[in-house]
């Protein structure tokens, strides 16, 4: 299993991509990053699990989120009620051209907020939302394309406005040939001994500069992506084979089977024997 770089390709003219889960959608969506901002609005009255990153995020019915650009992040879907969710992924292009400082900014919006100046653009944002969905569903005319364009600068304004603070590490260039490089070679080499130094060797870039530029891109250090996808890995052999403890963590690239289970541990609270007892 990797930690997928999802390249966002539109479809149409519009300068956004969007999903309107419903009751067949898949239940989970997997670990996934893209340089496009994604907003979430939840419809119905079901229960959505967001992981962003390091952190788990819980939405009820009305609420709205944002993923920064770059952020790790899968989800995990009540689909026991009639679900939906509208997903929002505006082009990264577009955010640029729109807004040139884009790259400055990180937003913080993760459900309804306290303060009363947030919750009265909240309201707006959901406005507008609504309004979105519901163009959406009606035929596709030029008039409408042109309205929808137009919601989405309205809610860029909104976020930039209300939700975003300037990001102090934006000044380092990100170069994305480089890091989808890096990511590829983690994806297929992650079950060998396969280390931050050994990598910076491969792409020929100091071990430094590789950091810096990693933790800009997927906001995590590349040790610990490197274990996320090893973790990853071995969840699935858990569940899917019958393999012993100590081959699952040879097999996924782990020094031992102890740093396997503590790092298991770590992430998932319980060993990796419990866990196929448990889920398996």
């Amino acid at each position: 299993m990797t930690i997928k770089h999802e390249i966002v390709q539109l479809n149409s003219k519009l300068p956004f991509k969007y999903y309107l889960h419903n009751e067949n959608s898949s239940k989970s969506v997997a670990p996934h990053w893209h340089q496009s901002i994604e907003l979430g609005f939840l419809v119905s009255n079901n229960h959505l699990e967001c992981k962003d990153n390091n952190s788990t995020y819980h939405y009820q019915k009305g609420d709205i989120w944002v993923i920064n650009s770059r952020n790790i992040h899968s989800e995990v879907l009540d689909t026991t009620k009639s679900l939906t969710e509208f997903c929002l992924i505006i082009d990264y292009e577009f955010l640029q051209q729109a807004y040139p400082k884009i790259d400055q900014l990180k937003f913080n919006l993760h459900g309804r907020p306290n303060s009363i100046k947030e919750l009265i653009a909240y309201q707006d944002l959901e406005k507008h939302l609504k309004l979105m969905i519901q163009l959406l569903q009606e035929p596709r005319t030029g008039g409408i394309t042109l309205e929808l364009t137009g919601q989405v600068y309205l809610v860029l304004a909104n976020l930039i406005e209300n939700f975003s603070y300037e990001d102090s590490e934006s000044s380092t260039r990100i170069n994305d040939n480089f890091i989808d490089q890096a990511l590829k070679l983690i994806n297929s080499n992650y079950m060998t001994d396969l280390t931050s130094n050994n990598l910076a060797k491969q792409l020929n870039i100091s071990i430094t500069a590789l950091n810096r530029q990693f933790n800009q891109t997927v906001q995590m250090p590349i040790t610990r992506y490197i274990t996320t996808v090893r973790l990853l890995n071995a969840q699935k052999e858990l569940l899917n084979t019958t393999k012993n403890i100590d081959l699952i963590a040879i097999d996924c690239g782990f020094s031992s089977t102890k740093s396997f289970v503590r790092n298991f541990k770590k992430w998932k609270k319980i060993t990796p024997f419990q866990y196929r007892k448990v889920f398996h």
